[in-house]
C-alpha cells in the first residue's frame, strides 16, 4: 500500500504503466514465499517438543502461545525469533517510513491546498491501518508480553480488529458511502 500510494501521489501520470498487474502479482507472490518460508524457518531451526498439555488459551495459534507449552531450552529459538520478528516487522516499516517522507516531500510542492489536501486524505486511512497493526504486532513480539491474556487482546488487534475495520476505514474516503453514513446517523440522533 505504501509504494502504491507513493507511485500515485509521486507519478500519477506514470501510474497505471508501472503499477501494472504484472508487478502487483510480482508483489504478491514474494510476499506469500517469503511469509512461509520465514514461518517455516523456526521448526527447522529446533522441533519444539510440547510436554504441558496440548490446549492453548488464545484465539489463534500464536507461535509466542505455542511456546508456552514446550519444553527444553527454547532461548536459542526464543532469540532468533525475536530477530526475525524485528527484520518481518522494522524492513517493511521502513520502507513505509520513506515512502511517507517521499509522499510529504511531493505534497509539499503542490501550491494548491485543495490539491494537498485530497492527496494527504488517501494516506490517512493507510497510515491508519499502519498504525494499529504495528503497534500491536510490535508490542506482541518486540515486547514479547508474558501474560496470556495479554497476547489473546493484542493478537485479537492485529488479526480480527484491523482487517474488520480495513473496509470501514478505506470507504470512509468514498463520497457516496459518507453520504449513507450521515443519513443513517441523522435518522438515529436524538434532538
Amino acid at each position: 500500500m505504501a509504494y502504491d500510494r507513493y507511485i500515485a501521489i509521486c507519478f500519477p501520470l506514470y501510474y497505471t504503466v508501472i503499477m501494472s498487474w504484472r508487478v502487483c502479482n510480482r508483489i504478491t507472490v514474494v510476499m506469500w514465499s517469503g511469509s512461509f518460508i520465514l514461518s517455516r524457518v523456526p521448526t527447522i531451526i529446533k522441533p519444539l517438543v510440547f510436554c504441558r498439555g496440548n490446549q492453548l488459551n488464545h484465539v489463534a495459534c500464536e507461535i509466542l502461545v505455542v511456546l508456552e507449552l514446550a519444553c527444553g531450552d527454547l532461548s536459542t529459538l526464543k532469540t532468533f525469533m525475536f530477530f526475525q520478528t524485528f527484520f518481518v516487522l522494522i524492513s517493511p516499516l521502513v520502507f513505509i517510513v520513506v515512502s511517507y517522507i517521499c509522499i510529504i516531500a511531493s505534497l509539499l510542492g503542490i501550491h494548491s491546498a485543495y490539491g494537498r489536501s485530497k492527496a494527504f486524505s488517501t494516506c490517512v486511512s493507510h497510515l491508519t491501518v499502519v498504525i494499529m497493526f504495528y503497534g500491536t504486532s510490535m508490542t506482541m513480539y518486540m515486547g514479547q508480553a508474558r501474560f496470556s491474556s495479554t497476547l489473546k487482546y493484542i493478537s485479537l488487534t492485529y488479526g480480527v480488529v484491523t482487517p474488520v475495520l480495513n473496509p470501514f476505514i478505506y470507504s470512509l474516503r468514498n463520497k457516496e458511502v459518507k453520504e449513507a453514513f450521515k443519513k443513517i446517523l441523522s435518522k438515529y440522533s436524538v434532538m
